[in-house]
């Protein structure tokens, strides 16, 4: 069945879809275009309109996934640090099996990047002074890590865990990440 009157983002989510539904059948490397959009049920031209390689479709999914947490905060002046990074982790756990999938491939570096994109740290590295810079550094850093390492572990602590844990090494002052932009 081929996929008609889709926008862009719709595409391109039935692709990420595509790949992580045949990721639980056979391994990443082995994975063809062919065979992501045939299962996708669009045109292999598709697959090349939106995306250059299988990780870019990864890096769509982790985009997605932030997206899904981080869009209720953009018109927000002054974020609640818990709020926010509760939001990440939940998006994250809903989304729990796709992304262990995608971390037992070896693939999870990819958020790293997708963060950075997310959190506008080119665009702000160009107007602020390099201590600004590196203390959003450290805070894309440190989700990052956690976000790892949960992985690493299962997911297997609740949302409300790792907000908690995360809690625990941030400054005792609130932290606004829109005045980091």
């Amino acid at each position: 069945m081929r996929r008609k009157n889709t926008t862009h983002e719709m595409m391109m989510g039935y692709m990420a879809s595509s790949l992580l539904e045949l990721m639980l059948e056979k391994d990443y490397s082995k994975i063809s275009i062919g065979e992501i959009a045939k299962n996708a049920g669009v045109d292999r031209s598709s697959y090349y309109r939106h995306f250059k390689s299988k990780e870019d479709i990864i890096s769509f999914f982790f985009d997605m996934v932030l997206k899904e947490s981080l869009d209720g905060f953009i018109n927000m002046s002054s974020i609640d640090f818990t709020i926010y990074i509760h939001s990440i982790y939940m998006a994250f756990f809903n989304y729990k099996k796709e992304i262990l999938l995608i971390h037992s491939a070896k693939l999870s570096s990819l958020l790293l990047d997708v963060l950075s994109k997310r959190f506008h740290f080119n665009e702000y590295a160009a107007n602020a002074s390099l201590i600004k810079q590196y203390k959003l550094s450290y805070i894309i850093g440190g989700i990052y890590n956690n976000l790892i390492f949960w992985m690493s572990r299962d997911m297997k602590e609740t949302p409300d865990e790792m907000t908690a844990i995360s809690l625990q090494f941030r400054d005792e002052d609130s932290i606004s990440l829109l005045s980091l932009r």
